[in-house]
């Protein structure tokens, strides 16, 4: 199967989930799950106490495929309102998809491939983001 297409399809989504943002190439990665969600889960590896923030894994899969992870500005954080943008996640060619942003407690709204999801960071706590958008098949 030609997979040019759906570098081009999954680069010009991810932009335009981002309003703004950067494209993104897609990395294969064995990530799991395969559609949007967000859960409160245990602080990620590597993680100080008393950090707080979000992570997860960011991509795209086509029917019968695995989830493809991005490389580079892979999700945006907003404001409560969904106004202004207070950080971004980047994803790394070592681990396509896979990111981790810190942040302070309090409201947000998480943009990605997959969509937008309002969250609320507790002190201390992580929440976990699987953001992958589904795409057709080929014709």
């Amino acid at each position: 199967m030609n997979r040019g297409w759906l570098t081009g399809l999954i680069a010009m989504l991810i932009g335009a989930a981002a309003i703004g943002g950067v494209g993104c190439t897609r990395r294969p990665a064995n990530a799991p799950g395969n559609t949007s969600s967000s859960m409160a889960a245990p602080a990620p590896p590597g993680s100080a106490s008393g950090d707080s923030g979000v992570y997860g894994f960011s991509g795209a899969r086509v029917p019968d495929g695995d989830p493809q992870g991005v490389i580079g500005e892979c999700i945006w954080i907003y404001d409560a309102d969904n106004h202004n943008q207070v950080a971004k996640g980047d994803c790394i060619e070592s681990a396509p998809g896979k990111f981790r942003v810190r942040l302070k407690p309090g409201r947000y709204v998480v943009r990605g491939p997959g969509g937008s999801k309002p969250i609320e960071v507790k002190p201390g706590g992580w929440i976990r983001i699987m953001s992958i958008v589904a795409l057709p098949m080929s014709p």
